[in-house]
């Protein structure tokens, strides 16, 4: 039977092509029938780095050599960031044998702390916590920032990438990096190449053609480089003001509606949107419809690739007719772009997949006919890579992926592991902080935030200026044990005080996301180097020593929000699932005996959770107020309201983020404070943010300044 007689109907549908015989390259991925070709076990292995200067003598050239486990030489260099200074580098070059993906990793040797071959003997006590490789693969240059440190006889994940055969792809590192000059070290040894899968095969089908519909006037829509933001609530337009003057931000995420839009959340109405358009304002318009068919949410796709397919154009009628309302198309229902919401939806069978992408094949399709571009928010686990095997591929695509607790000056696009190659020209915005508080002028606002070099409706008549930035130090956590004796989180590293902030110590054990400590001097760290992989540490001894437990995290796209430790033996984690703001997912894990066993629930919403006792905790859902109480130790929750609620003082610093409570009157507060001078449309615009710790010892009377320490992030 011809191939072109077993594919389904749904997928020979009209594209809107040149009045001329068109050949679509079209992938299989959605067609169980053709099979991909077995990708083979095989690995390429660069056992000694081309050094530039090449080693002569460490004095002259500024290699260190040493025999590594692997029967070879690897070498160190001292770091620096001044890139006049910078004088050392090298590169990997592997002869690929046949095309694919390629998972590329860095061997880092063990070696004890050293002495460095200068008059001084400068003492070295660890590589690096900066490597800054650079992977040269078939679709351009991907930047990796990864700690070489504490690994040691270990093989460091830079990522996967495509190579094609031969010798035209490599990697390199420099001595240049963020951290202080001269501290640390930086190793250069073997770099391997393993083959993880094929490009995606290929067949040929003819498609009908009809003609582009004449008279339509371009889309408003364009491409904009900067920040923005996107919360389940709208501003008023006063807020949406003065973060216009006083943030820096440029566009907002604007919800239109969909069958999971909550009704909490509110919507804009033309009026709204036009004015805030005046203000300067750009938009992200979101369509939040029907999710996969096994996401779990209460209304989901058809099963059915086919019927998916339909209910993806039926959707796309919806969001067109809501774009028309609020005034953002310019022709009948067309001239703008629209970003279907795909939730997560991990660990999916081959047949939800299926529907997914069918479901936005038609969404895409649909949009165009219309008049509109097409684009997809979704994070890891709502395989947005699939989307680039349907025949009507999304031209944009709005990737959650997480990995800031505030504000990044320097956040990108770039970066995302899982979209490695795909929507790289001008068409991807970032979703690279979920569910925080912002402070700007004044005006707090609790926000995801997103970087974008991608498209938006109701682009800025005139260019905007990439704001100069003054950043801050990034506070994650902080907790106190006494007036005098607390811990802190900033810029992935955990320290202690004796002293209320006069002096810290550090003590981190790997890039920490969050922490506990109690008075015995237990201690427990999260750490995470990716989106996908978490390790818990625990100490005995006040952070000396680190031991590594195993966490049982259940596969999902996943951002940790709380760990805490009420004794040495019972403690809880809270994950967050990463979602646009419309969702709020998230589970508990719970342990009984200080982290070496533990059990899981679900959450009604992702927030943090208090336990009065064993059993009895609370949970507030910040979206929509809800509280919520469990009698059992998080295995079931109920929303009803107790008759007498112990709050604490209302009063806390201006831009207050998180706070705690030792007591009735030790407590503490981080709070974010931002503010920009000039306009966005000059290039003398420059914003300022300043993250700051606080203490009261009087129950939120008086608030107290307390010194935070300095140094560079060991991830970014």
């Amino acid at each position: 039977m011809p191939l072109i007689n077993r594919l389904p109907a749904k997928y020979l549908t009209r594209q809107r092509l040149p009045r001329i015989a068109m050949i679509l390259l079209f992938t299989v991925f959605l067609f169980p029938s053709i099979q991909a070709p077995k990708a083979q076990a095989l690995e390429v292995v660069v056992e000694d780095p081309e050094l530039h200067p090449t080693y002569t003598t460490c004095p002259q050239t500024h290699w260190y050599p040493f025999a590594n486990s692997r029967g070879h030489t690897a070498y160190l260099t001292l770091n620096t960031n001044n890139r006049d200074h910078s004088t050392n580098s090298a590169e990997w070059h592997p002869v690929i044998p046949q095309p694919g993906y390629y998972r590329v990793e860095a061997y880092i040797a063990f070696h004890a702390p050293i002495k460095w071959c200068n008059t001084a003997q400068w003492p070295i006590a660890h590589d690096t916590t900066e490597a800054r490789y650079t992977i040269h693969h078939f679709y351009g240059e991907s930047q990796r920032s990864v700690s070489q440190y504490p690994i040691a006889d270990q093989w460091l994940d830079l990522g996967e990438y495509f190579f094609f055969p031969g010798s035209n792809g490599h990697v390199s590192l420099t001595d240049f990096n963020g951290e202080a000059e001269y501290t640390t070290s930086i190793s250069f040894s073997a770099m391997r190449f393993t083959f993880t899968r094929p490009s995606r095969p290929t067949v040929y089908l003819p498609i009908v053609h009809s003609a582009d519909p004449g008279g339509a006037p371009p889309p408003d829509a364009g491409v904009i480089q900067g920040q923005g933001f996107d919360t389940c609530g709208l501003p008023s337009l006063s807020k949406m003001q003065t973060w216009w003057n006083a943030s820096p931000y440029s566009f907002f995420g604007l919800y239109l509606g969909g069958i999971h839009f909550p009704s909490f959340c509110s919507k804009a109405d033309a009026a709204w949107v036009s004015s805030a358009h005046t203000q300067g304002w750009s938009f992200i318009p979101t369509w939040v419809g029907p999710q996969a068919p096994c996401s779990g949410y209460k209304h989901v796709m058809n099963a059915d690739p086919a019927i998916a397919y339909q209910e993806g154009r039926h959707e796309a009628d919806a969001a067109s007719a809501a774009a028309a309302a609020v005034g953002l198309t310019n022709y009948g229902l067309g001239g703008t772009v629209i970003y279907y919401d795909m939730e997560t939806f991990g660990g999916a069978s081959l047949a939800c997949r299926q529907a997914a992408a069918a479901f936005m094949n038609g969404w895409t399709e649909r949009l165009g006919e219309l008049g509109n571009l097409a684009g997809g928010y979704g994070a890891r686990n709502s395989y947005v890579a699939d989307w680039a095997s349907i025949e009507h591929i999304p031209g944009n695509v709005w990737a959650a992926s997480w990995y800031a607790d505030g504000y990044d000056p320097y956040a990108s696009v770039n970066g995302i592991t899982w979209l490695v190659g795909l929507w790289t020209n001008h068409q991807r915005i970032r979703q690279y902080a979920g569910d925080v508080s912002n402070t700007w002028g004044g005006v707090s606002l609790a926000i995801d935030i997103n970087v974008a070099d991608g498209m938006i409706a109701m682009p800025a008549v005139k260019s905007l200026a990439n704001p100069g930035e003054i950043a801050s130090q990034n506070i994650k956590d902080t907790g106190w044990l006494s007036a005098e004796q607390g811990w802190l989180v900033v810029n992935d590293h955990l320290y202690i005080t004796n002293n209320r902030g006069a002096d810290w110590e550090d003590i981190t054990p790997a890039a920490v996301q969050l922490a506990s400590l109690l008075p015995s001097g237990e201690a427990w760290s999260l750490s995470t180097a990716s989106e996908a992989v978490y390790k818990l540490y625990h100490s005995a001894d006040w952070g000396k020593t680190w031991h590594n437990l195993d966490l049982p995290l259940q596969q999902g796209d996943w951002q940790a929000l709380q760990l805490q430790f009420n004794s040495s033996s019972n403690g809880w984690i809270v994950f967050t699932k990463v979602t646009s703001q419309i969702f709020s997912d998230g589970i508990l894990m719970k342990t009984t005996d200080g982290g070496l066993t533990w059990q899981s629930f679900a959450l009604p919403a992702g927030e943090k959770v208090t336990f009065n006792t064993p059993n009895d905790g609370w949970l507030q859902d910040e979206r929509n107020g809800l509280l919520y109480n469990t009698v059992d130790g998080g295995v079931s929750w109920n929303s009803e309201v107790p008759s007498v609620i112990h709050s604490r003082p209302t009063t806390y610093p201006s831009g207050a983020m998180t706070s705690g409570w030792r007591d009735d009157e030790l407590g503490w507060s981080v709070t974010s404070v931002g503010s920009c001078a000039g306009t966005k449309i000059t290039s003398g615009f420059t914003c300022q943010l300043d993250n700051s710790l606080w203490q009261t010892l009087d129950g939120g009377q008086n608030w107290i300044k307390v010194p935070i320490p300095t140094g560079s992030s060991l991830y970014r």
